[in-house]
């Protein structure tokens, strides 16, 4: 069959749609993937011109998938809208937002894919192939006489060793740019590729959407963890390294790897420095860090590390329900200290959380001063997933009201949008925003530490969150900021030359 994968990701790093690739490519099917990105500014949607350009592609296809985020759930409707006017083509819609929200999905396309997609794909395939009925697929919900049959979703992939390497073959790739869909070049992985190697996070924490797959899945698989093994993740990376010589390093995307156990990183270790010697980074949590796994790290070649902190520990343990105190956050942060000449770190906080109480934020801010610097400090806003438990939350008590309120139209560094929409703690969210970015000694971000000391004092703190004058006006001035950062500095960063851009990733957090 020759079917036609669209991804709707800001960038085309999309895992998912590539290992679906892949699977349907190892069955034998002729597989063209597009990669529709577009900006990160989720109120843009794609131009009629451009959607047209997808129309030509899809054109004589057996079978058109698409996958979306919450965030961009909007371009997807739009592209299924599009081509079910004018195609006549069975259209699948899958990835996160059709696991999460399939009541939402199933209104735009009759086939819609719950959970994980592997072998649900294979059995659609093979079902419009023989001209089968589609009803009984576990994992799809189908659209069918004004009925919808919500098929339960299958055991799941324990072991994940057995799914194909994600599709690079990127000579039948497309992808969009400046809106024109071209063929997909080696330039637009810009010099580095997102790599998952395990699937799951055990802790479900009420702002991520693991909580909903964690219980979609219970009763359905041996461990909520699933890793793949060294060897396999080692014989991916290779497999890249050699096929695109303009990468500079691999972006580990598993959303704890410290969560590995020893023995496992040993062997990663061993292999990677031995058989890839190349740069990498990847993520960690404070309680899953020790010294032993940090200097394996640091010695295989990673460089970058990034630490979810979120929030004070009162927010992690009551409010997201992530098991993690301050004392786990600055252990991690003096072994990481150690090794501050060749890792670069990065910690992420959440701001902008209305469930947050004044003392929280100040907490928080207080945690931040006593890691050992230097660090760079990511402050990503609370955005509310949909089929996260803070969303559901947040929907029944009102604290949202519409989807300017939750991940279709908010980004996380949407800064001035959240502060200026939630309208709690105005003042310390946007201290803490102003924050963000490269932490010594002496400052944080570009604001001096006497002058943050100074923004802290109890009576100028109470004063200022009795009234927003002065914290509306500053929130407006970073508006501007941010809008300039999103017309300007970000598409003129789009179009440097990749040699740049790797040179600069190897600066940018550095201190």
């Amino acid at each position: 069959m020759k079917i036609t994968l669209i991804s709707t990701a800001t960038f085309p790093s999309d895992q998912g749609v590539r290992t679906i690739s892949s699977v349907l490519k190892e069955a034998g099917h002729d597989v063209k993937l597009v990669f529709m990105t577009l900006s990160e500014d989720y109120s843009k949607n794609y131009l009629k011109s451009e959607l047209l350009q997808l129309e030509k592609i899809c054109k004589g296809s057996d079978l058109i998938g698409i996958s979306s985020y919450a965030s961009t759930s909007k371009r997807a409707e739009k592209i299924i809208c599009f081509l079910k006017q004018r195609l006549d083509i069975p259209i699948v819609y899958g990835g996160v937002h059709a696991t999460i929200s399939p009541e939402d999905c199933i209104k735009h396309s009759d086939i819609v894919c719950v959970g994980e997609g592997e072998e649900a794909i294979l059995d659609l395939v093979d079902a419009i192939e023989k001209n089968k009925p589609l009803d009984k697929i576990k994992n799809l919900w189908i659209k069918k006489d004004n009925k919808i049959i919500k098929n339960p979703v299958r055991k799941i992939i324990d072991e994940i060793d057995k799914i194909p390497l994600p599709d690079f073959d990127i000579e039948n790739h497309y992808i969009l740019e400046r809106g024109v869909v071209r063929k997909f070049k080696e330039q637009d992985l810009v010099g580095q590729i997102f790599f998952l190697t395990g699937r799951g996070c055990p802790y479900g924490c009420d702002y991520c959407s693991n909580s909903f797959f964690n219980k979609l899945y219970e009763g359905k698989r041996k461990k909520i963890l699933r890793w793949h093994s060294p060897e396999y993740v080692i014989k991916g990376i290779l497999y890249l390294k050699n096929k695109f010589p303009s990468l500079g390093y691999f972006d580990i995307r598993d959303d704890t790897f410290s969560l590995r156990p020893i023995e496992d990183i040993k062997k990663f270790c061993e292999l990677y420095k031995k058989k890839v010697g190349m740069r990498f980074k990847c993520l960690a949590d404070p309680k899953t860090i020790s010294d032993e796994k940090i200097s394996l790290l640091v010695d295989a070649g990673c460089t970058d590390i990034i630490i979810g902190i979120q929030g004070s520990e009162r927010t992690n343990l009551e409010i997201y329900h992530r098991n993690q105190t301050d004392t786990d956050v600055l252990n991690a942060g003096k072994i990481l200290n150690k090794y501050k000449n060749k890792l670069a770190v990065m910690y992420d906080v959440i701001a902008c959380n209305p469930y947050e109480k004044s003392s929280d934020i100040i907490k928080l801010i207080q945690l931040l001063q006593k890691i050992p610097k230097p660090f760079y400090l990511s402050v990503n806003n609370l955005v509310f997933f949909p089929g996260s438990k803070l969303y559901q939350k947040a929907k029944q008590d009102r604290t949202i009201t519409s989807e300017k309120s939750s991940a279709t139209e908010l980004n996380y560094w949407d800064r001035s949008k959240h502060i200026l929409l939630k309208r709690k703690n105005m003042y310390l969210n946007l201290i803490l925003n102003l924050m963000r970015g490269s932490v010594t000694e002496k400052r944080f971000g570009l604001m001096p530490n006497f002058l943050l000391n100074y923004l802290l004092k109890d009576r100028r703190v109470k004063k200022n969150l009795q009234n927003n004058f002065y914290s509306l006006i500053a929130t407006k001035i970073l508006g501007i900021f941010d809008l300039v950062r999103e017309r300007i500095i970000k598409p003129a960063y789009r179009s440097l030359p990749i040699s740049f851009k790797i040179w600069y990733d190897k600066v940018r957090y550095r201190v």
